[in-house]
């Protein structure tokens, strides 16, 4: 798993934002393929692309690459551009149906193969932004095995459906539907804001309330921010590692059902069940913890 809490978007024109990327505090950097900026001028986005993922992949810091969707008929030499230098993930912008995630998947393949790369080293991140994605977000997380976390575009799900400034209630909604299909498929989620808006500013607190992993940055000045926002509560961290040694006690004796007893220093306020579910979920969020402890010990 990885640390998502922030994940810094560049435009992949923005040459001296690329140069400033290996030292950003964000968790992850996501080069921009699929921006308005970037059509102007594919072929130079694309190289600077390729040269980047190196250069912040050095630091350890894992490098996605946002690229065209499916329909635009970019996608292919997008992919041709960045695979070789082994990006993290792919960022699949315009993510609408199963058959997206499908040809994302089978395109990158290829490319793989051609590298000399184990076929699905490079996760894929579906972006959603309209309503048709969102409809068929469950059978697009399902349709192939690369998914590594999935991405909500607020920016695009108001540009989709002609929201206005008081759509906050549509973006809950949005929000909602996602954070359940992303905990089915046990996938993290984050949310993607492009644009400084009135009524997106409390967006990354709502997505964490939500149960988002993090969300997206276009300023360093916002990272330490988010960073902090989506670092888990050190006293569920404490619950998580004592339901799991629990349940370790639990099953050494043949049981299924055990209890985290409220009395516990870092939590004592009420005892906690342990079973399959809450096991779960306290693995899900251990392993969370482990992937920042990680992320902070590379800086």
């Amino acid at each position: 798993m990885l640390a998502l809490r922030s994940t810094l978007v560049i435009d992949a024109l923005d040459s001296a934002a690329l140069a400033a990327a290996p030292r950003s505090a964000a968790d992850a950097v996501t080069i921009d393929l699929a921006s308005p900026m970037a059509h102007g001028n594919r072929t130079k986005a694309r190289d600077n692309a390729a040269a980047a993922i190196l250069a912040i992949a050095s630091t350890g810091r894992p490098v996605h690459v946002r690229v065209s969707d499916t329909r635009s008929g970019q996608l292919e030499s997008d992919l041709d551009a960045v695979v070789a230098a082994r990006p993290g993930a792919i960022v699949l912008s315009g993510t609408e149906a199963p058959q997206d995630a499908r040809d994302a998947d089978v395109a990158i393949r290829k490319r793989e193969m051609r590298a000399g790369i184990d076929p699905g080293s490079i996760r894929l991140v579906p972006e959603i932004d309209s309503a048709e994605g969102l409809s068929h977000l469950v059978r697009i997380l399902n349709a192939v095995d690369r998914h590594s976390a999935v991405a909500l575009s607020i920016d695009g799900l108001r540009d989709d459906m002609r929201l206005g400034d008081r759509a906050g209630t549509l973006y809950d909604h949005a929000m909602a539907d996602l954070a359940v299909a992303a905990h089915t498929t046990r996938l993290p989620w984050i949310v993607a804001t492009t644009h400084h808006r009135p009524e997106t500013s409390t967006l990354p607190q709502r997505a964490h309330d939500f149960g988002a992993s993090g969300a997206t940055v276009r300023e360093e000045s916002e990272v330490a921010a988010i960073n902090a926002l989506f670092t888990p509560d050190p006293i569920e961290v404490a619950v998580a590692r004592a339901t799991i040694d629990e349940w370790d006690a639990v099953r050494a004796r043949d049981e299924w059902v055990g209890v985290v007893a409220g009395e516990m220093p870092e939590a004592a306020t009420y005892d906690r069940l342990v079973d399959r579910r809450t096991v779960r979920r306290a693995r899900a969020l251990l392993a969370y913890a482990d992937a920042i402890a990680a992320r902070e010990g590379v800086r």
